[in-house]
């Protein structure tokens, strides 16, 4: 990962725990004790949050960066315990977080390198409670697995987790993502859709981007807002969240592995073999267990192809590189040979026809 923003421990949360779990709440049960309410009619008492998550917005956002791997494992550690943490890359480790909490919920954007945190089963029963955390991809990937499913997702996509049951989160380079994490409460029936829903793509993700950009909008705000026009505007951003989390449920059950989920493997297993110059359908159908036409077909129903997801997932993450100010040392040809492009000619020519920029223009940032 990259440098890191991250809150106060003091601040419940925030900051590491978008990205990894759940902090360590001393007095948590003291707390919420009087907070008998729950479901969408839990309103806001005089600016008091309910069980819902809802309360007043603390506008104190707090950025913070964290350089070196060994640092951020002390810092997520002591703070925020229940996590096993690894770097993925031997470079120094580098992350950027952004939070914003209010009432019972916190909203983080990340920046990181890439690396990959685990909630063990163990670590998972050890935890004092459980969450509900909401993903959107900004950029890059980020490949979440629990239950049993694996999802890769990219920029415009979401995802969801449980942070009482046993998860693994992997970020690709450039990874940038908003993380929402909510109580259990803000959601109703979620234990009903947990199970099935959780390390799957949301399939309702426009009413999920919806409500991120009224997170976002509500959490700039700078509390400008008149006195309880936040918890309002929380309740209806709740209750569009709740309703995307059941549409994707909804749209799953039954289905087992179903298009969306094998499209999001496949893409994983490119990213896990992108410099194998010879990835092909072939590879795919094998990986998917499913024979050539209809793996064809299962593209087709996305308008794409085998061929063409590999080399966008190829282009893609070599822009990533070359627009890094950090890795503007690095030649050319030897990102392109390390993603799984022979001919750096040919390179070119699909960079510049995807991007509308040369390879060495975005390196140097003329863009």
């Amino acid at each position: 990962m990259t440098q890191a923003t991250v809150l106060p421990c003091s601040t419940y949360g925030g900051g590491v725990e978008s990205l990894m779990g759940s902090p360590h709440r001393a007095g948590a049960a003291e707390e919420e004790e009087e907070m008998p309410e729950t479901g969408w009619d839990a309103a806001d008492r005089s600016g008091q949050g309910g069980a819902n998550g809802i309360g007043p917005i603390e506008h104190s956002v707090s950025t913070h960066t964290i350089r070196g791997f060994m640092l951020w494992q002390d810092f997520v550690h002591e703070n925020f315990p229940w996590l096993e943490m690894r770097n993925l890359e031997g470079r120094e480790f580098h992350a950027e977080v952004g939070s914003c909490s209010f009432g019972d919920s916190a909203l983080s954007t990340i920046s990181a390198d890439p690396s990959e945190v685990h909630r063990t089963k163990r670590l998972a029963e050890a935890a004092e409670e459980g969450f509900i955390k909401l993903m959107w991809q900004m950029a890059g990937q980020l490949e979440l697995e629990q239950d049993g499913r694996r999802c890769v997702i990219s920029a415009g996509q979401a995802t969801v987790c449980d942070t009482a049951r046993p998860y693994k989160i992997k970020l690709s380079r450039n990874s940038r993502f908003t993380v929402l994490v909510l109580p259990y409460g803000a959601c109703s029936g979620w234990e009903r859709i947990s199970q099935r829903l959780c390390g799957s793509p949301l399939r309702d993700a426009t009413t999920a981007r919806a409500a991120l950009g009224a997170l976002m909008a509500l959490t700039g705000s700078g509390g400008s807002a008149r006195p309880g026009s936040n918890a309002t505007a929380l309740r209806a951003i709740h209750w569009m969240l709740s309703s995307s989390l059941h549409q994707s449920a909804t749209t799953m059950k039954g289905s087992g592995m179903d298009g969306e989920a094998r499209l999001s493997k496949a893409q994983g297993y490119v990213l896990q073999n992108i410099g194998n110059p010879g990835l092909d359908a072939a590879d795919l159908a094998r990986v998917l267990c499913m024979s050539r036409r209809a793996l064809y077909m299962l593209f087709e129903a996305y308008h794409l192809t085998p061929r063409n997801m590999i080399r966008n997932i190829r282009l893609q993450e070599c822009r990533r590189i070359l627009s890094d100010p950090s890795q503007r040392h690095r030649k050319i040809i030897d990102v392109a040979v390390e993603h799984g492009f022979k001919d750096p000619a040919t390179f070119s020519r699909q960079f510049k026809a995807r991007y509308d920029v040369s390879p060495s223009q975005m390196q140097v940032g003329r863009v």
